[in-house]
């Protein structure tokens, strides 16, 4: 037996939200389902728990793991008690997702906080969408990641002036990619996003076994016994010596790295199986990223020694590979380890966010709505992926 249950949207009007059989996705009653039937999406082009999962590991993993370590192990200018904040930032993720999560299987519809500041905030009318639509379209882009993306992969193929505007018009490339990508051919999309977050968890995994056989001694300097009085703070320069800001600090820090773990709510209604989806891989993604987070951390700690770590202006990871497999394997290998994960946090925050803004089209939102709420050509949000 279908149960139906009411929702109240911004304007205040009730409708009635219907919850199938087998879980599926809800749908406003009456008139409003024809203009829902619009979007419906054939089950072969929907989301699965892995894919799901690789969403929110592909915009969670970026840049963060790689560099920011430097930086908080500088500020707390402790071994431990760095370590032990990797694994409160995965914790607040954790308690992050579950808030969602109780949003997302109560409200199990497409756009994210846009369905949540509705249901919560309901006057005045479109107050919280508009404030909402405003940040995610005017400033939710993702220019930085392909800029960075676009600026690795020079360094990758040696380049000595990584930046510029050959950089932009890589970066430029790696956004159209991505628009062309999602919007013409949407099941391959998924894919290579499947793909690269395979990718990333194989990096962070190769890391993690690295840093395992450089604690066996496999590394290519001296213990550097980092381990040993872990939880003693350094002091002088280059180090914050703790205390609450440099703590605070670093916090932040990690927090960023944490960044992306509510990606799969801006697609729940491609889920299939919506509310057991998204109650798996949210949970999963964030429990595993934490987990590799902080292994990597301690194989970093492993094979760097403390001087070198925090005063390096360079990547950690590269420090990382100089010193287990040599100074040839780091310059070569790392750049194009970071440029793929870049491209993967692109192809995730472009694909999610167009949900996004389809949603806040279809209310009327934007100028134009009819236009970037459409999914022709190819049943895929085109327009919307192009804002």
């Amino acid at each position: 037996m279908a149960d139906d249950k009411g929702y109240i949207g911004p304007d205040g009007i009730s409708s009635t939200l219907t919850r199938g059989e087998g879980d599926a996705s809800p749908s406003l009653s009456g008139a409003a389902v024809e203009d829902e039937q619009q979007f419906k999406l054939a089950e072969s082009r929907k989301i699965g728990v892995t894919g799901a999962v690789f969403l929110i590991l592909n915009k969670m993993i970026g840049t963060g793991i790689f560099s920011t370590p430097s930086g908080v192990f500088a500020l707390t200018g402790s071994v431990g008690i760095s370590l032990i904040m990797w694994l409160f930032g995965g914790i607040l993720a954790l308690t992050g997702i579950s808030v969602y999560l109780e949003y997302g299987l109560a409200i199990p519809r497409s756009g994210g906080e846009k369905n949540y500041l509705e249901r919560v905030y309901r006057h005045p009318k479109y107050l919280s969408t508009c404030v909402l639509a405003s940040q995610m379209i005017l400033l939710g882009f993702s220019s930085g990641n392909s800029l960075a993306f676009g600026r690795y992969v020079l360094f990758a193929s040696g380049s000595t002036l990584p930046d510029g505007w050959v950089a932009r018009g890589i970066g430029i490339v790696c956004v159209t990619f991505a628009v062309v990508l999602h919007s013409l051919l949407p099941k391959w999309g998924l894919r290579i996003v499947n793909l690269l977050g395979i990718f990333k968890v194989f990096v962070l995994l190769f890391i993690v076994f690295s840093g395992f056989a450089a604690l066996a001694g496999r590394r290519l300097i001296p213990d550097p016994h980092n381990f040993d009085n872990a939880f003693s703070i350094e002091e002088g320069d280059g180090y914050g010596n703790g205390g609450v800001y440099g703590y605070a600090t670093a916090l932040l820090r990690i927090i960023y790295s944490y960044k992306g773990w509510e990606n799969a709510n801006y697609v729940v209604g491609e889920l299939k199986n919506p509310r057991r989806t998204l109650a798996v891989a949210a949970p999963l993604a964030v429990g595993g990223v934490t987990i590799l987070y902080v292994l990597a951390n301690v194989a970093y700690f492993a094979a760097i020694p403390k001087s070198d770590l925090a005063k390096s202006e360079v990547i950690v990871a590269g420090l990382f590979f100089k010193n287990v497999f040599g100074a040839s394997a780091g310059a070569r290998s790392l750049p194009a380890f970071v440029a793929i994960s870049n491209l993967g946090n692109v192809l995730a925050v472009s694909f999610a966010h167009a949900r996004l803004n389809q949603e806040m089209a279809k209310e009327g939102l934007l100028p134009f709505s009819k236009f970037w709420a459409s999914n022709k050509p190819m049943n895929a949000p085109a327009a919307s992926v192009l804002v």
